[in-house]
């Protein structure tokens, strides 16, 4: 099953590089044909846009490495670390946009597209529409923030095609040209604003923050639910790292149970969160209550040894 989400992270990662550069062949060619500018920077800007995915490409490469003496944790981070980077490049790059909208509001200047512009821009926003939502899709579904941001990445020339034909659309039929920099203005903004939420979100598991409260929610109803096993749990703490999610915890059991007993008990337990927490890695410490032997009232050594018969069973 690892393997299989791992194939789907270099799958998607595979195509977003494919179209970039399919999409880079197109609008360089009919941009040298038309002498159209517009459509030669385009060009350039899917260029870009294969030499990021090229870069996603190999920081998921890099996560998927397993764990080694240099990195016990596993290589996760990589991809956390490359999602920041390319959150910093949407960032900046909404911002161009902003700048480029504010000269042409002062200068009056609008798109000029020729015919063949019109066609492949619209082949553009076609496939560019195909691969967000497929990205978008493969992320959610792996938790990956690198395909995430990527998705972003592609969302950004997506809504700046689409202004841009809407903006030459309503500038035909009304002849205000000043709606181009109206519009660039408001898909910067969404663009700067996304790129912040993005890098405070991956930057909680650069920083070792708690994991997501869906998840840590499920985590404690699993705990709850073998309280009758365990006198109490503290020091819980969790951490993410690319797909996998780190738990660990001091679990107090009662004194009078075998250490095989014990193992049995955490290895339920974990067994458990594991079921509820995709890519869950649990480090559990028993240890042992403060019952002495004569507290034969409150020791529950008993009735654990029955509810272990019953789940074996």
């Amino acid at each position: 099953m690892a393997e299989t989400f791992k194939g789907n992270k270099t799958k998607a990662a595979k195509v977003a590089m494919s179209v970039a550069f399919c999409l880079a062949v197109s609008k360089a060619a009919v941009g040298f044909l038309t002498g159209s500018l517009s459509i030669l920077s385009s060009a350039v800007d899917s260029i870009l846009d294969i030499a990021a995915s090229f870069f996603n490409f190999i920081a998921i490469k890099k996560a998927e490495e397993p764990a080694d003496t240099g990195h016990q944790y596993g290589h996760g981070k990589y991809e956390a670390m490359a999602t920041f980077i390319q959150s910093i490049i949407i960032f900046v790059s909404g911002l161009f946009i902003l700048l480029s909208a504010w000269d042409k509001f002062i200068h009056n200047k609008h798109p000029e597209v020729s015919s063949a512009g019109f066609v492949v821009m619209g082949i553009s926003i076609a496939a560019t529409i195909f691969l967000t939502i497929y990205l978008r899709y493969v992320a959610k579904k792996e938790k990956s923030s690198v395909l995430e941001a990527d998705a972003m990445h592609y969302s950004i020339d997506l809504y700046t095609n689409i202004g841009i034909l809407a903006a030459l659309f309503i500038i035909k039929l009304t002849g205000w040209t000043v709606i181009d920099s109206i519009v660039a203005a408001l898909v910067a903004i969404y663009i700067i604003f996304s790129a912040i939420k993005l890098s405070v979100q991956v930057s909680k598991q650069l920083l070792d923050s708690r994991i997501e409260e869906e998840a840590y929610n499920k985590l404690l109803k699993v705990l709850d639910s073998f309280g009758s096993y365990h006198l109490d749990f503290h020091r819980l703490r969790t951490r993410s790292a690319g797909n996998e999610i780190f738990i660990d915890m001091h679990l107090t059991l009662c004194r009078k149970l075998t250490l095989d007993e014990v193992h049995q008990i955490t290895d339920v337990i974990e067994n458990a969160i594991s079921k509820e927490i995709s890519g869950a890695d649990i480090t559990i410490h028993p240890e042992p209550c403060s019952h002495t032997d004569n507290d034969h009232r409150k020791c529950n050594s008993s009735r654990i040894r029955e509810g272990l018969k019953k789940l074996q069973k």
